[in-house]
């Protein structure tokens, strides 16, 4: 057990040590602040353009309620309108000013005149909406910006408006009549937890930042104890340490040494998360109430270091048995096969954490880790709800860990010191049979 602990704390203390550690400490959460934050800034940002466009219609009206309709959308959102800033929420991006005008020229002569005036960037493009075209329900809108998907959605949105509004209008209807019809009804979904109940979408984009780090976390250390292994199998320093340790102890050693290094990084993050979320400068400080509270995070701790050391432990008999970088990497996607799935359908467990495939997934030893966690954090009731579902996925995970550190413990004494030679399955089930 002594020797443990040496290889443990040299293990652990050579990587806090590294430049790498460093790195990866502030990369990895300024890697999601730029995936997550700086695009929703970017695209919150008050945009200074202005585009020229031109209304095509046959009847004028019809036209000058298109350009009403895009005029008053912009008026709304110059005024910060609440409704209208939901809309720029979802859309993501604020919609492009227009300078807009109306032609009731809708002749093929005047189509081409316009189009290539689009051509000659003198116009930013134009509206075609003629009796055809709007009896068909399709509008073109001639424009150079064709891939501006969603500015162009925000636009076809305040058209499909203006256009039931007039037909609304020419039915006799009141503008105040029209106003209450098209008026938009939301449906905010409650949870059965009444006012404590978190922000459901904070609740969520802050369930799937733990559930990739947690993911991230535990398939990058996997990885680095089956690299350290390999290394020194590679360079003959495990034949020295095997005189001084078991292969028990060794293996051992490197688990812990190298856990530690993850739970020290995830500590880091954790800490610099709620300093930041208690401090005064934190905009969303009062949004993350109520998330990240201590039971989420002693799960968390929980199911890393068990998916760690499941994870780990496989990965310490692959170290073992392959002699180059090149075939570890083709095991290492066989062994964290079942991880990439749990990520894979990780989604459908946000939307539905009560279903089959959350249930067995969650009780999967493999994919446990990442299932289980995100049931525990989507939980709308209390959690004694699933308290046994809990104390089954933990039960079965530590009887998997303690088979597998047996089983690969066997196969990690007698790889240690194989080299030249690629392992079969029948020279494998050999080792595990002999060791």
């Amino acid at each position: 057990m002594h020797n443990t602990f040496i290889i443990a704390k040299r293990e652990y203390l050579e990587r806090v040590r590294s430049r790498s550690f460093v790195i990866m400490t502030l990369f990895i959460p300024l890697l999601m602040f730029g995936v997550t934050v700086v695009p929703t800034m970017l695209a919150n940002r008050d945009s200074n353009e202005t585009k020229h466009m031109v209304v095509v219609a046959a009847d004028r009206d019809t036209a000058e309620m298109i350009r009403s309709r895009i005029e008053q959308r912009q008026d709304k959102e110059k005024s910060g309108d609440k409704a209208d800033s939901k809309i720029k929420s979802k859309k993501g991006l604020p919609p492009t000013h227009f300078t807009v005008e109306v032609s009731t020229d809708t002749t093929d002569s005047q189509r081409a005149a316009l189009t290539q005036k689009v051509k000659d960037k003198t116009l930013d493009g134009f509206l075609w909406a003629t009796p055809d075209a709007i009896k068909a329900r399709k509008l073109d809108f001639v424009t150079r910006d064709v891939s501006s998907f969603i500015e162009n959605g925000v636009l076809g949105q305040t058209v499909s408006d203006a256009l039931r509004r007039s037909a609304l209008k020419s039915k006799g209807l009141k503008e105040d009549e029209i106003d209450t019809a098209l008026q938009s009804v939301d449906v905010e979904p409650r949870s059965p937890m009444g006012k404590d109940a978190p922000n459901p979408q904070v609740m969520f984009f802050a369930t799937l930042g733990m559930v990739m780090v947690l993911y991230m976390t535990v398939l990058l250390y996997g990885v680095n104890v089956m690299r350290s292994i390999l290394e020194e199998k590679t360079s003959r320093i495990m034949e020295v340490m095997l005189s001084t340790a078991s292969a028990k102890e060794l293996m051992a050693g490197k688990i812990l040494g190298v856990g530690a290094v993850g739970l020290t990084q995830v500590a880091i993050w954790v800490a610099t998360t709620l300093i930041f979320s208690a401090g005064p400068i934190a905009a969303g400080a009062d949004m993350l109430k109520g998330v990240l509270s201590l039971n989420l995070l002693i799960f968390f701790a929980i199911y890393f270091l068990l998916g760690y050391v499941l994870y780990s432990t496989l990965c310490a008999a692959v170290g073992s048995m392959v002699n180059s970088e090149q075939e570890a990497q083709q095991l290492q996607f066989v062994i964290m096969m079942p991880m990439i799935l749990s990520v894979v359908v990780i989604m459908q467990v946000f939307q539905h954490p009560n279903s089959p495939l959350a249930f067995w997934g969650s009780l999967f030893p493999f994919t446990a880790p990442l299932v289980m966690f995100t049931r525990i954090a989507m939980q709308q009731g209390p959690l004694r709800e699933i308290a046994w579902e809990i104390a089954a996925s933990i039960g079965l995970m530590l009887a998997t860990i303690y088979g597998m550190i047996w089983l690969c413990g066997r196969i990690y004494r007698v790889g240690i010191l194989m080299y030249g030679k690629k392992p079969t399955l029948p020279e494998i089930m050999k080792w595990i049979k002999y060791a």
